[in-house]
């Protein structure tokens, strides 16, 4: 771990283990009521994985796991594999929106739908501009949001 690892933003489940931890301690009668609730304030408010750390100088293990707070050159050197710095998005627009409940519509009643007719009818052929729909639904619904993400 780098010196620099403690300006690292910690995670709500980070921040959860460690009022969690902070009870242990209490449990054990190493902490009392009042230090309790002041460092489960701080662990709440906490931004950083030197902030939280600060709580349990003073105290044994159990300590929170901050495995997960390490600069992601420290992972790629731990694991030996790239990380993906990718930063698109694919973003939601009303047209993806509308073209994602075409799709889902089309599944949720076409497919029951489409099976019944099937069943009692014989209108096999059914299945097929649903099937058809659905594709072209979510295929243009996954285009459209990733050109609105460049």
């Amino acid at each position: 771990m780098g010196q620099s690892d403690s300006t690292i933003r910690i995670s709500d489940a980070e921040r959860d283990e460690a009022v969690a931890k902070l009870g242990v301690h209490m449990t054990t009668g190493r902490l009392d009521l009042s230090e309790y609730e002041e460092r489960c304030g701080q662990a709440a408010a906490a931004r950083t994985r030197a902030d939280l750390e600060a709580l349990f100088e003073d105290l044994p293990a159990p300590h929170p796991d901050l495995s997960s707070a390490t600069r992601p050159v420290d992972i790629v050197k731990k694991t030996g594999q790239l990380v993906s710095r990718s930063t698109k998005k694919e973003l939601e627009t009303p047209t993806t929106a509308a073209l994602d409940a075409i799709a889902g519509v089309a599944f949720i009643i076409g497919i029951p739908a489409a099976i019944l007719l099937t069943i009692f009818l014989g209108m096999w052929w059914l299945f097929i501009p649903v099937g058809v729909t659905i594709v072209i639904a979510g295929s243009a619904s996954d285009a459209a949001k990733k050109r609105a993400a460049e």
